[in-house]
C-alpha cells in the first residue's frame, strides 16, 4: 500500500494554512513532541481515557503513560466540561505527576470549523498538553486539517476507521506540523478497530505516520487480547477505555484493570 502525495494546503478550501509547513524530522526515542514522547525503551505506551479527577489519579497510579480526558457517554470523542478539564490538570500537577494530558473537544461535523477552533482554544487554555480533534471522512476534512495546523495549540487529529482511510487526507495530515496522529473508531458498538479495518490497513497508517516523523496512536474498543498484535504493529500509543471499566466504557474505571493492561504492554518492541 502506498500513500498518495499530499494535496496542496493552499487548495484546502478557504481554510487558513501555514505559509510553509515543513515535514518534521523523525522524533527520536525519548524526545518530546507537543507534550507527547516516544518511549525510550520502544514499548507501546498506554493511553487511558478518564472523566474526572479520581479516575485520572487511579490511571496514573495504575501505570498509564498518557491521560486522556473525555466523556464516554456523549460520543466517541465526547468533551468534558472545561472546568472539569482544568480540575483534572491541576490535580495531576499538584500531585507531582508530569504525565502528558490530552483532551477531546467533542464530536463535530466538518462544516463547524469555527466552533471547533474555538473549542480547541478553550480546551488548550485549561492546561492540557495536546487537544484531540476528530476528522470525519468527507468534504471539508482537508480544510479543517489546514485550519488546525495553523492553531497555536498542539493538536492531534483523530481519524475514524469506520469507513476506511482517505489516503489523500492522511498524506496531508502527515505533511502538516502535527505532533501525532491517531486512528480510532466512531461507533463503539460495532466492535474494535480491528473489526473495522484489517491489520494491513492499521499497519499502513502507523508506518505512514511514523515515517513522517510523527507519533502514531491507535484506539477504538481495543481489548487486552489484542496486546500482542499491538506490540507487533508498534504504534507509539494505544488507547483504552471500555475494557478498563466494569460494565462498558460509560462505567467507572477499574484501577486493577489498568495495572493488568500495563503489564501486557511492558515488553519492548523488537
Amino acid at each position: 500500500m502506498t500513500m498518495a502525495p499530499p494535496p496542496s494546503v493552499e487548495a484546502a478550501a478557504d481554510a487558513p494554512a501555514p505559509a510553509a509547513a515543513p515535514r518534521f524530522r523523525p522524533t527520536p526515542s525519548g524526545a518530546a513532541s507537543g507534550g507527547l514522547r516516544r518511549a525510550i525503551d520502544g514499548r507501546v505506551q498506554l493511553l487511558v481515557s478518564v472523566r474526572d479527577v479520581p479516575e485520572a489519579l487511579a490511571a496514573v497510579a495504575g501505570g498509564a503513560d498518557l491521560i486522556d480526558l473525555k466523556e464516554p457517554n456523549t460520543g466517541a470523542l465526547g468533551a468534558l466540561p472545561l472546568h472539569v478539564v482544568h480540575e483534572v490538570v491541576q490535580a495531576l500537577r499538584a500531585a507531582g505527576h508530569v504525565h502528558p494530558v490530552s483532551a477531546t473537544v467533542g464530536d463535530w461535523p466538518l462544516d463547524a470549523r469555527a466552533a471547533v477552533l474555538e473549542q480547541v482554544r478553550a480546551t488548550a487554555a485549561c492546561g492540557v498538553d495536546v487537544v484531540k480533534v476528530g476528522i470525519p471522512r468527507g468534504d471539508g476534512a482537508t480544510a479543517l486539517l489546514a485550519a488546525l495546523a495553523a492553531s497555536p495549540a498542539p493538536v492531534v487529529p483523530v481519524f475514524f476507521g469506520d469507513d476506511g482511510l482517505d489516503e489523500a487526507v492522511l498524506a496531508l495530515a502527515c505533511w502538516l506540523p502535527f505532533p501525532a496522529l491517531m486512528l480510532d473508531t466512531a461507533d463503539k458498538r460495532a466492535g474494535s478497530l480491528f473489526d473495522r479495518l484489517d491489520e494491513a490497513t492499521v499497519r499502513h497508517f502507523i508506518t505512514c505516520v511514523q515515517g513522517a516523523g510523527r507519533l502514531a496512536g491507535v484506539a477504538g474498543s481495543l481489548r487486552p487480547a489484542q496486546a500482542a498484535l499491538l506490540r507487533e504493529l508498534a504504534p507509539d500509543y494505544a488507547g483504552f477505555r471500555g475494557t478498563l471499566c466494569e460494565g462498558g466504557r460509560g462505567a467507572a474505571l477499574q484501577p486493577q484493570r489498568v495495572q493488568a493492561l500495563v503489564q501486557a504492554f511492558a515488553t519492548p518492541r523488537s
